[in-house]
């Protein structure tokens, strides 16, 4: 079964960070207000397109033994009988590396003995109830 990444709302203001940053940087530096435009204008779509490319390629699947996790070019494959931990994750601030996810709210998955990948189904607990379905060892941790 294939789940789609859950989207939050603060993905939207992803793109405007650095144009504010470069906003203020160019008018601390007197440059002409339209040399300022077309850059931010360029940086806010470019930024805008690959957010939603990504958001609309990023999805999970579950497998006969196997959860195949999609996101743009990034692809991999986790063996369920080697997920050891799934610990739901509330958190803004992420401390795994690989994170295909869209929204804050989600659950990281450990498996073989320390890696571990932050995903945001947007069906969490039925994402869960089909993993332990196929392997009843996984520890859920809240």
């Amino acid at each position: 079964m294939k789940y789609k990444s859950d989207f939050s709302k603060i993905n939207f203001f992803i793109p405007l960070f650095p144009a504010l940053i470069i906003s203020l940087i160019a008018i601390f530096s007197g440059d002409p207000i339209e040399m300022v435009l077309a850059p931010i204008g360029i940086l806010i779509l470019f930024l805008s397109v690959l957010i939603s490319v990504t958001f609309f390629t990023t999805y999970y699947e579950i497998q006969e033994n196997l959860l195949v996790i999609s996101m743009f070019f990034y692809k991999t494959k986790i063996k369920i009988s080697e997920i050891r931990t799934i610990k739901y994750s509330n958190s803004i601030m992420k401390t795994n590396f690989y994170k295909p996810g869209f929204h804050h709210k989600g659950i990281e998955i450990v498996y073989h003995k320390y890696d571990d990948i932050f995903i945001s189904p947007n069906n969490r607990d039925q994402f869960i109830e089909q993993l332990i379905e196929q392997n009843p060892t996984i520890e859920i941790r809240k």
